[in-house]
């Protein structure tokens, strides 16, 4: 909600506030959650490495839990930032 008003950082609080819970909780799918989340608002504001990190760790968690919808979630986004940055080539290849 917030980030789609550009509130950007009080989005970020409410991810990194929800990520800190489902960490105590031991919540994994909902861990990979936050992470892409965050890796969606951080490409939103043009922190590219973050977002990549925060993508990556998504992507992990989803591939280790067997979740192939949100493998194929951190790809789209994983190449959305990609091509975000000028990284077409890499772009491609998490987009095909």
């Amino acid at each position: 909600m917030f980030q789609s008003r550009g509130e950007y950082v009080k989005a970020k609080e409410h991810h990194e506030k929800a990520l800190a819970i489902k960490k105590v909780i031991g919540d994994r799918r909902g861990k990979a959650t936050d992470y892409e989340k965050l890796g969606v608002l951080f490409c939103s504001v043009a922190k590219y490495v973050k977002a990549e990190e925060h993508l990556q760790k998504a992507f992990a968690i989803r591939k280790e839990i067997g979740d192939k919808k949100g493998e194929a979630y951190c790809y789209l986004n994983l190449g959305r930032v990609f091509k975000s940055h000028g990284g077409y080539q890499k772009s491609v290849e998490y987009l095909e």
